[in-house]
């Protein structure tokens, strides 16, 4: 919990120099929660990006505001929150 937590707080600039490196990909992916785990594979098949619509298909519509996973996915610039216009 706490290299996530550190991991997770890192500035974007290095986040992402990190994700270049695929043993750090590795270590971070196993270092996830089983849910966080699942959603990472479910984007491994998908060719467009992850919209609310599928996103909201891969669990109970009540569980998508109190989502502990997502929110770790989002600190970990895997999701990246943009709103269409």
């Amino acid at each position: 919990e706490h290299f996530m937590d550190m991991v997770a707080s890192l500035p974007a600039m290095k986040l992402d120099k990190l994700f270049k490196n695929a043993f750090i990909c590795e270590a971070i992916f196993r270092s996830m929660p089983p849910l966080g785990k699942k959603y990472v594979l479910n984007m491994l098949y998908i060719d467009v990006p992850v919209t609310a619509d599928i996103l909201e298909q891969w669990f109970l519509p009540d569980a998508f505001p109190k989502h502990v996973a997502i929110d770790r996915l989002i600190q970990l610039r895997l999701f990246i929150e943009t709103i269409d216009r």
